[in-house]
């Protein structure tokens, strides 16, 4: 078109006259800008579908991450759960065990105890003398009768 406009404003034979030119190219050229401002303004509509859209994903975007962290949150609540209860179980299961030493070292202490005790009931050994660890006793005094008494008499 801009070749036509410069034919015609030379003069040059087959030209069209200039003033119906200039109506031509004016009507040419508001065609084109009628079409270029309808293009740009299908892309401007284009363009702000693609901002809606854009927000739209983002929305969805942050709602996703959002539930992701919960679900983290969750498992990582459940995993310390997990860790506790397993660190919890082995340390009652070797309190049971120590508790269970405990117990059976105290049992066989007393049984061994009362077994000495027998034995010096039975004349065996001299429980005042040996009581595992305690200061020796004074041998008790087994005489019921005053050694001064002697049976049959009676003191007047």
């Amino acid at each position: 078109m801009l070749a036509t406009l410069n034919d015609v404003s030379a003069g040059r034979e087959g030209a069209v006259p200039t003033g119906i030119a200039a109506a031509l190219v004016q009507s040419a050229g508001e065609e084109d800008a009628v079409s270029e401002l309808d293009r740009l303004e299908a892309a401007v509509s284009e363009c702000r579908e693609m901002i809606r859209e854009a927000h739209a994903a983002t929305k969805d975007l942050r709602a996703a991450v959002r539930e992701a962290r919960q679900e983290q949150r969750a498992l990582v609540k459940d995993e310390v759960a997990a860790q506790i209860q397993t660190e919890v179980s082995r340390q009652l299961e070797e309190l049971g065990q120590r508790t269970g030493e405990a117990i059976t070292a105290a049992t066989q202490k007393v049984i061994a105890e009362f077994d000495r005790f027998g034995e010096s009931l039975l004349g065996k050994e001299a429980y005042w003398q040996k009581a595992s660890g305690r200061r020796a006793a004074t041998r008790p005094d087994t005489d019921v009768v005053p050694s001064d008494i002697v049976p049959g008499e009676e003191k007047t």
